[in-house]
């Protein structure tokens, strides 16, 4: 007699449960996404610029920078850091304030359109957004029901680390 010879079955796994269960779940997955408006505010580096002796500008350059606390924003020029300009930040009419020196220097330095943030660590995201509204254009108010073009300002924003 010959000894008999079992067969060898091979047995493969069903997968199609699992793939159900994958793709129902891919569908919850989806069906239960938020998706977000994500807004971006466009914002320079800084710039690192050396003048030769030759091409010397006659005026200092502005150097514009707006440093940034809960109390107060301090409108400083120069490379010294000369205080010119401080606007509280509790009134009501904070921005127009800012807006209103800031189109004043705009006007005796008509070629800068830079302009630095220096925001301490407690200033809330939006006050910044804020000020960066009111430092790039100016809108006068109207005048006898004739509407004034928006002007602007300081269009290049930069931001700088505050301490």
């Amino acid at each position: 007699m010959r000894p008999r010879v079992k067969k060898e079955t091979s047995c493969k796994p069903n997968v199609i449960p699992i793939l159900d269960a994958v793709f129902i779940f891919i569908f919850f997955l989806l069906m239960s996404a938020q998706f977000l408006e994500i807004h971006e505010i466009g914002s320079d580096a800084p710039a690192v610029k050396t003048i030769s002796e030759d091409n010397k500008q006659d005026r200092p350059p502005l150097n514009l920078t707006l440093r940034i606390n809960k109390k107060y924003i301090n409108i400083v020029t120069g490379l010294e850091g000369k205080v010119l300009h401080k606007v509280k930040m509790n009134e009501n009419e904070t921005m127009t304030n800012l807006t209103k020196y800031l189109a004043e220097l705009k006007e005796k330095h008509p070629k800068e359109a830079s302009v630095i943030l220096k925001p301490t660590k407690g200033v809330e995201f939006k006050i910044i957004v804020q000020i960066m509204d009111a430092a790039r254009t100016y809108t006068k108010t109207p005048v006898n029901g004739v509407h004034f073009a928006p002007k602007e300002l300081f269009t290049q924003v930069i931001f700088e680390t505050g301490n």
